[in-house]
């Protein structure tokens, strides 16, 4: 069942991956992080990030055409948005990732947000 296939695939390689891809949009020079980092393991398995040229809802339509699933918007945090001056741009861009997405999807996923 679901227990074992959690199991089989490690946790602690979902835990790379959300680290991976945090670490990875931190670096690049047109996107902000906005959440904690990964330090720890008490952490949902999501990144949130603005773009500095492109709003949410135009970078989760860029990776809709190469088949990534991305949100865009407040997350029922509307309160927080608007602390961090992003309600007029239409929030964050947050990716989550599972026990299914492998590393190469992931990699794909930060290449693409690299290119916008």
């Amino acid at each position: 069942g679901i227990r074992a296939f959690c199991l089989s695939r490690g946790l602690g390689d979902v835990y790379k991956r959300q680290k991976h891809l945090y670490e990875s949009l931190e670096g690049f020079d047109k996107t902000t992080v906005i959440g904690p980092d990964f330090s720890t393991r008490e952490r949902t398995p999501t990144v949130s990030f603005v773009h500095s040229e492109y709003s949410p809802q135009e970078v989760c339509a860029s990776l809709a055409k190469h088949n990534i699933c991305a949100w865009d918007g407040h997350f029922y945090a509307l309160k927080a948005i608007q602390q961090l001056g992003l309600e007029s741009r239409g929030g964050v861009t947050r990716l989550g990732i599972s026990l299914y997405n492998t590393k190469k999807e992931i990699d794909r996923a930060i290449e693409v947000i690299k290119s916008i």
